[in-house]
């Protein structure tokens, strides 16, 4: 395998990241995967991938996104291939300024291993386009912003508007602003006999699953 091109995996959950290295690594690829970003940063070096696999999000610490900029800086043109749970691009955070070249694709897309080599393809021949168009753009959280959907998240592990507050830092009051504004692009505060709240995390849990 001396001459493969080589990808690094950056996934936190355990499974994703099992199935992608499976199906990147039977196609001929040199495969690194790993769950974290100090785990990436440690053996960027030796490794000296081609491309980067990366999910968005990673859990507490740096996104992906961080990881993508901080590799990139020190390997110019390193493909980059985000991958996301998110409805949309800026759902995830994802604005200008991005690795070239880069792709995005959501995880509701990768239907089989064959759509996740052909992103990859794409970044690796660099006919990449900047956002890849997802189904997930139909979401009813398209609209909702990377903050929001996070104090959403909270709302679906049952935290209380007391508690998300205390997790961010936060007052009370502006976490019950926030939660109104987003009941309001989600549409679940015209029924007088449906609890917003519950509503709102229904349509979380459509999208996320249970936290």
């Amino acid at each position: 395998m001396g001459n493969a091109r080589r990808v690094m995996i950056v996934e936190d959950d355990d499974f994703v990241r099992g199935l992608m290295s499976h199906a990147i690594g039977r196609s001929g690829f040199e495969v690194l995967a790993l769950p974290g970003v100090v785990e990436a940063t440690r053996a960027f070096g030796d490794f000296d991938p081609d491309a980067l696999v990366v999910d968005i999000h990673l859990g507490p610490g740096p996104t992906g996104m961080d990881l993508a900029h901080s590799l990139s800086s020190r390997s110019p043109g390193l493909a980059v291939l985000a991958v996301s749970n998110y409805p949309s691009a800026a759902a995830a955070g994802v604005s200008g300024g991005l690795p070239e070249p880069f792709a995005l694709v959501s995880k509701s897309d990768l239907d089989t291993p064959e759509i996740l080599l052909a992103a990859l393809e794409s970044v690796l021949t660099e006919h990449a386009i900047p956002v890849m168009k997802s189904s997930g753009s139909e979401s009813p959280l398209k609209d909702l912003t990377p903050v929001q959907i996070e104090v959403l998240r909270l709302m679906a592990a049952g935290w209380t508007n007391a508690e998300i507050a205390n997790q961010r830092n936060s007052t009370q009051r502006s976490i019950e602003a926030m939660s109104h504004r987003i009941f309001s692009r989600l549409g679940v505060n015209d029924d007088p006999r449906k609890s917003p709240r519950v509503e709102a995390v229904k349509l979380y849990t459509q999208v996320f699953g249970l936290p």
